[in-house]
């Protein structure tokens, strides 16, 4: 989240102002809007990309984003784990599935 954004964040819960969606969306509190006839739909799409991405990978990033919005990214484990991942058996399924045109199996 960019300065700004923590800065339009903070002021929202300190005043408990309200704003509408799109101004929400505007300053990046939001990052999508849809239709309520396709919410169930749009959440459908998203929960199927993440749980299609390799979970051990997935972990590692949202740690790393965490330690990093607490200001506490370790970085030399973060480089660890990413040195990790990259010679384990994610990745090798990944490379197979991309190179048999086909969704990896995690």
């Amino acid at each position: 989240m960019t300065r700004l954004g923590v800065d339009n964040a903070k002021k929202l819960f300190l005043t408990a102002q309200k704003i509408t969606a799109p101004e929400m969306l505007r300053i990046g509190y939001l990052t999508a809007m849809v239709p309520v006839e396709t919410l169930d739909e749009e959440v459908d799409k998203l929960a199927n990309i993440l749980a299609g991405n390799a979970p051990n990978a997935m972990r590692g990033m949202k740690r790393a984003i965490n330690e990093f919005a607490r200001g506490a990214l370790d970085e030399q484990a973060a480089d660890q784990r990413h040195r990790d991942s990259m010679r384990g058996d994610e990745i090798k399924e990944g490379i197979r599935a991309f190179a048999e045109k086909r969704l990896p199996r995690f």
